[in-house]
């Protein structure tokens, strides 16, 4: 390896450690979190929209759609809305479930929410694509101005704008923003990582038309 290469190596090694320092003992990840929150008083609504994240192998909701399921359950419990909406497809479980199906599953198993209250969107797997079949096929049954829709803290402009966009004005509202209180060096990591992907999200969703920025 000639000197040169050792060079430049060596100063990259040290750019990537700076980048990590700085994430790890700068209050950066919650600089860029916070504008990304929307959390809009809930009011009236006819149904609780809750959007998926992933699941774990075993079919339970992974940690994010858990407390995006919590604080839709929190909602229908104090009688925000009658009917819980899950939207989220495209991954499969070991039994065959898709990601709307498993919460749907953990709120009848885990929540006690009776059948009859819950509706399992399984069409989708984009935040965007979710929204525009949610309307299409739910579009008679419900006033989805009248909707109240809950995503992780981190994940709600982009809802918003992507709702606007489409002419609907229901409230967003956020789970808890837990990523924004790190414990350990690895879970601010983690955080940032979701903060970036979620600006990421937000340029391409504009780029496409799907949302305006201003």
């Amino acid at each position: 390896m000639t000197k040169a290469k050792t060079s430049w190596i060596t100063r990259l090694s040290i750019l990537a450690w700076l980048g990590v320092a700085v994430i790890l003992f700068t209050p950066l990840t919650e600089i860029l979190y916070k504008p990304l929150i929307v959390d809009e008083p809930p009011g009236q609504g006819e149904v609780i929209v809750v959007f998926s994240s992933g699941f774990f192998p075993d079919d339970l909701p992974d940690f994010a759609t858990s407390v995006r399921l919590r604080r839709g359950v929190e909602l229908y419990r104090k009688g925000v809305a009658p009917k819980i909406l899950c939207l989220g497809g495209g991954w499969f479980s070991k039994e065959g479930l898709t990601l709307s199906q498993a919460m749907a599953q953990e709120l009848r198993n885990h929540y006690y929410i009776p059948a009859e209250d819950i509706i399992a969107l399984s069409e989708t797997d984009h935040t965007y694509d979710d929204i525009t079949s949610m309307v299409a096929k739910f579009g008679d049954q419900f006033n989805f101005n009248n909707a109240v829709y809950v995503s992780s803290a981190y994940h709600t402009f982009r809802i918003k704008k992507i709702l606007l966009k489409k002419g609907i004005t229901g409230p967003v509202v956020a789970a808890a923003a837990y990523e924004l209180y790190p414990r350990k060096a690895i879970e601010r990591i983690y955080s940032f990582r979701k903060v970036s992907r979620e600006y990421a999200a937000i340029i391409y969703s504009w780029l496409f038309g799907w949302l305006d920025l201003i």
